[in-house]
């Protein structure tokens, strides 16, 4: 519970709601601090701890993360129009990201661009 009242100060916070950022946060540590939740206690919303909870990883290879919608639908077999059709894209632009995934990973075709999302846990 302390971490979801976290959460929400956080939130809170981010939408410039400083009231509720304070309110959620002092139920935090109400909760937090007798059974010892340093991570909630010492790490009001907005410091650095927090916004290492929140931050997404880097995709491998430099990759975009529309390159890594396309390689999702690659690895499932997509031809370049169903992509384009999955994503709202023009094949063209489906056919440009492909070929860029496949110079950025260094692979040589689809069947190694898939094998390559699967080895990365970017086959979902």
């Amino acid at each position: 519970i302390a971490r979801v009242e976290h959460t929400h100060a956080w939130i809170c916070g981010r939408r410039g709601d400083s009231a509720g950022c304070e309110d959620h946060f002092a139920r935090a540590c109400a909760i937090a601090e007798p059974i010892g939740m340093r991570s909630i206690t010492d790490h009001p919303p907005g410091s650095a701890a927090d916004a290492t909870v929140v931050a997404t990883p880097a995709l491998p290879d430099g990759l975009s993360p529309r390159e890594r919608d396309v390689l999702v639908h690659v690895a499932r077999g997509s031809s370049n129009r169903e992509i384009a059709e999955a994503l709202l894209i023009s094949p063209n632009t489906a056919a440009n990201h492909v070929r860029s995934i496949l110079q950025k990973t260094g692979c040589a075709n689809r069947a190694e661009a898939a094998a390559y999302a699967v080895r990365n846990g970017l086959d979902s």
